[in-house]
């Protein structure tokens, strides 16, 4: 058994969690599951309880301290990163390289360059310092390993440990664990939740619903409801509501009236007939695997999504449901009509469906996919380099040109 600590950063772990802080929560289930001790410090208390799971509010460098192994974000705070390795702590974090970011209204300032620019070294930082990363999608993991060269952390050391490096990146899918599948399995339905299309995230610049709205108006036939789980803030809401009644569709786009807590969050999600996502030509796009993914295959409902990166390959690949270019609305009309209504199409998706979300073998199945970060941890073995003189002068060129690095990073998110 180890004492696992795991940096929630901005991620609540409560009733309100979503996203990161949610696949953070799943994966300490499935550590505590294997027997050891995991603390979560996050942004606030939280009544959540598992065993061996214990979750405190502000505490970082605390758990950090008190800890033989450290599960972080993809931005995790860098002055406690930083004691944690000068500790000897085994390293483990999430990697996403830092695109999303140049969406967000914290860089759209007068200070922006410079804020990216340190959000960048921070990222650099924690690739120089980790044992291990996790990514979530295989163009993800392409695209750290040429980070990691080009940072300087590639070397020999790595590729004698074995030419895959997985010893030094493991990809962890989106998905989600056993009791999440038991608890969704037999969740009863919300029925005043019903809906044909849930939008089931955020909204994003690169991730946005308009596009279904057009497409709700150019098929009037079907009379298809559009449900967003969440709000979005009031500067992004009035925008797509006024579009939504341009275009006549303002009755057919359903808003929450109140926060849906997680506990309640299967019922409402198991309400809809199929999940839609259409996302933007981005950068961020063609990397990521977006989080909602997740519900497609937890609540066996197909998915809808743009054929614009690596979110788009993965359906595709799986068969889970249609993608398409969602610039045309007919085009999407038409898919939003195969994910919803019974047809052949609707049952090859589920089929595809049932054998993804497979508790043993599925795609989604993250006790599956975390084996080779269980053995890591069993094993308490440190990267290669650890002690290696060229990447410690890495370091310190680093840390020298961003002395900022050992001091907590501003708030972007």
């Amino acid at each position: 058994m180890s004492r696992i600590g795991i940096l929630a950063g901005p991620y609540p772990v409560d009733d309100q969690l979503g996203g990161i802080g949610l696949r953070l929560w799943e994966i300490a289930q499935v550590l505590g599951d294997a027997g050891h001790e995991v603390t979560i410090s996050a942004p606030r208390a939280s009544g959540f309880t598992h065993p061996g799971i214990t979750v405190v509010a502000d505490r970082a460098q605390e758990v950090a301290a008190s800890s033989d192994a450290l599960i972080t974000t993809d931005l995790p705070d860098t002055a406690v990163l930083l004691t944690a390795y000068e500790r000897g702590t085994l390293l483990v974090a999430e990697n996403a390289p830092p695109i999303e970011h140049l969406h967000f209204e914290s860089l759209a300032g007068p200070d922006a360059d410079a804020l990216y620019r340190d959000t960048v070294a921070r990222w650099r930082l924690q690739l120089l310092l980790a044992d291990h990363l996790l990514v979530r999608s295989e163009a993800e993991r392409a695209s750290t390993l040429g980070a990691l060269v080009a940072a300087g952390r590639m070397s020999a050391l790595h590729h004698r440990a074995g030419a895959d490096l997985a010893g030094l990146v493991s990809l962890m899918p989106i998905g989600y664990n056993r009791h999440s599948l038991h608890a969704a399995d037999g969740a009863a339905v919300r029925e005043e939740g019903a809906c044909e299309l849930l939008w089931n995230g955020g909204v994003w610049d690169y991730c946005h619903p308009a596009p279904v709205l057009h497409a709700l108006a150019a098929d009037r036939t079907n009379g298809f409801t559009l449900r967003l789980l969440y709000a979005p803030p009031p500067g992004r809401l009035e925008p797509l509501l006024a579009q939504a009644a341009e275009l006549g569709v303002e009755d057919r786009l359903l808003l929450p009236d109140a926060p849906v807590a997680h506990r309640a969050r299967d019922g409402w999600v198991k309400a809809a007939r199929a999940v839609v996502i259409t996302g933007g030509r981005t950068a961020e796009n063609m990397t990521c695997h977006r989080l909602r993914l997740r519900d497609s295959a937890l609540y066996r409902l197909p998915v809808v999504v743009d054929g614009y990166g690596a979110t788009g390959d993965v359906v595709a690949a799986l068969g889970i449901g249609p993608v398409i270019d969602p610039d045309h609305p007919q085009a999407l009309a038409a898919a939003l009509r195969r994910a919803v209504t019974d047809s052949p199409d609707r049952e090859r998706y589920l089929d595809a469906l049932d054998r993804a979300r497979s508790p043993r073998r599925g795609r989604f199945a993250m006790e599956r996919h975390l084996n080779p970060l269980l053995a890591l941890l069993e094993s308490g073995r440190r990267a290669p380099d650890r002690t290696d003189r060229h990447h410690q002068d890495t370091i310190h060129t680093l840390l020298t040109q961003h002395p900022g690095l050992r001091e907590q990073a501003p708030a972007v998110i």
